[in-house]
């Protein structure tokens, strides 16, 4: 799993995340990742070109709040 950077700078929402950035923010490894982005569950992504993918802190934060649940 990667880890995030020690350095992270202030996460704006607008500020896009390597693919293997987000899964360590959110705590997966890259194969749990890939497989709710084929699922259709995943956050949003932004194709950053033909192989690269990303996903911005907004549609991560997004997404968080669209997994929550009362217990």
């Amino acid at each position: 799993m990667a880890k995030l950077p020690a350095d992270l700078p202030a996460l704006s929402d607008f500020r896009v995340l390597r693919f293997a950035e987000w899964c360590a923010l959110a705590g997966i490894s890259t194969r749990t990742g890939r497989r709710l982005l084929v699922a259709g569950t995943g956050p949003t992504i932004v194709r950053l070109s033909s192989k690269r993918m990303g996903v911005t802190v907004g549609a991560h934060r997004a997404w968080l709040a669209s997994r929550e649940r009362a217990s």
